[in-house]
């Protein structure tokens, strides 16, 4: 008996978390959010689609730029006169330009249009991660308080088994039963602390799997918080209405909003390819003066006089008009219109998908909330049961056979209770996030 009274004090010691600081299911969320790999390159991507459409805005700006140059030319060279002469001479030329577009069919704005096109599908994909992430980390944290309660219940159980094995014991030396129900009863204690040890190992995993998942090291001191089961069981499924979900569904979905945002920078694409069908008007202005030295002419001008009297100004306007370019922006056109295509029959099935997930999630979670409602009434059922049978078994008037089939039938319907619960919260999770 002292053996068996250290191992169950093992085992019940060995969950024990004293110290710990526990996490809330609004903690795991948040460090997993700044935590997952996926969330940052979802992140970075949008970083730079925002940087993309700087770049394009700076291309609606003039580029100036400056040169300056040092030839040295032996036999003949052209003079400041532009005459070419037998003449050894160096010569240092300095020019600033300005290069503007001034019509290029609007190209350059509806890049712009697209970048922000760009920009917002990135956004909705970035918000599109952090909710799968966060229903995950959901369903990662109730599976850790699911196999808590089990292993509860195991405890429980062989705290049961350790007192039945006790008034067994008592009954046999009374000569009330026989020896054999000893052993029975010492057969049963050995297997619940099986399930037990299986329990907690099983619970010791999934508070790994989650720490895991949040990319959290820490692994040892990692343990949670328990969670708020009878507030949210205050809540009703039944209140929500089936037509509203599919509404809000369809118009808060990140996934659908990153597919109309693609469509639409697709259709913008094509004006992009159309802008090569019109004229491009673009302006510069340029100015340039040199410095000729002679080696062959004993007098040279000065520096200063020849950088006034060398310079030369210039405006221009040039217009480049299209006339042929073998079809090639027809057939891109055509090759656009079959994106556009394709990205709006995706679109289709993302909203028949969406619909699919929130008729399913919402029947779920009534059939849950039902299932866990019947398991409620099983448990009450067998308890009475299981309560009768323990009075008839302390008095000597049932075996422990009887004792055990309804201590079983019990344990059965507490498990299944458990399991109930916690599916209908996650079933109701993830309605939720349809119905936000």
């Amino acid at each position: 008996m002292k053996r068996t009274n250290i191992i169950i004090a093992i085992s019940l010691l060995s969950t024990l978390c004293v110290g710990q600081t526990k996490w809330s299911l609004d903690d795991c969320i948040t460090y997993a959010l700044e935590n997952n790999y996926t969330v940052k390159q979802r992140l970075t991507d949008l970083e730079s689609k925002e940087i993309q459409l700087q770049m394009t805005k700076m291309n609606a700006l003039p580029y100036v730029g400056a040169s300056i140059g040092q030839n040295f030319d032996f036999g003949r060279a052209a003079s400041a006169n532009a005459v070419i002469t037998d003449n050894t001479q160096s010569t240092t030329s300095i020019g600033v330009g300005l290069n503007l577009p001034v019509f290029n069919g609007l190209e350059n704005y509806h890049r712009i249009n697209s970048n922000k096109l760009d920009i917002t599908a990135a956004t909705a994909d970035l918000e599109q991660a952090k909710e799968n992430l966060e229903l995950t980390i959901t369903a990662y944290y109730l599976q850790v308080l699911l196999d808590k309660e089990m292993t509860k219940i195991a405890k429980e159980q062989v705290t049961l088994d350790s007192l039945q094995l006790e008034m067994t014991d008592k009954l046999v030396k009374a000569g009330r039963n026989p020896e054999s129900d000893w052993y029975a009863a010492k057969s049963t204690l050995a297997n619940d602390l099986l399930i037990l040890t299986q329990n907690i190992n099983t619970y010791n995993l999934s508070k790994l799997n989650l720490a895991q998942l949040m990319n959290y090291v820490d692994v040892e001191n990692f343990d949670i918080e328990d969670f708020d089961v009878l507030k949210f069981f205050s809540m009703q499924t039944e209140t929500i209405d089936l037509k509203t979900s599919i509404d809000r569904g369809l118009n808060n979905r990140p996934a659908v909003k990153a597919a109309e945002a693609r469509i639409e920078k697709s259709k913008n694409d094509m004006k992009i390819t159309k802008s090569a069908l019109y004229p491009s008007i673009d302006f510069s202005a340029n100015y340039g003066t040199g410095y000729y030295y002679s080696f062959n002419n004993i007098a040279n001008p000065s520096f200063s006089e020849q950088l006034g009297s060398n310079s030369r100004e210039v405006l221009s306007l040039s217009i480049s008009i299209p006339i042929f370019n073998k079809f090639s922006t027809r057939n891109t056109l055509k090759m656009n219109a079959a994106t556009v295509r394709l990205q709006e029959y995706s679109l289709e099935e993302t909203r028949l998908d969406i619909i699919k997930e929130i008729q399913q999630a919402h029947s779920s979670a009534i059939a849950a909330k039902d299932k866990y409602n019947a398991a409620t009434e099983a448990v009450s059922a067998a308890k009475t049961s299981f309560d009768y049978e323990t009075a008839k078994y302390q008095a000597g008037a049932s075996s422990v056979y009887q004792f055990d089939e309804a201590k079983i039938k019990y344990n059965k319907a507490l498990s299944e209770e458990i399991q109930a619960k916690y599916d209908f919260i996650v079933r109701h999770k993830i309605l939720e996030f349809y119905t936000r």
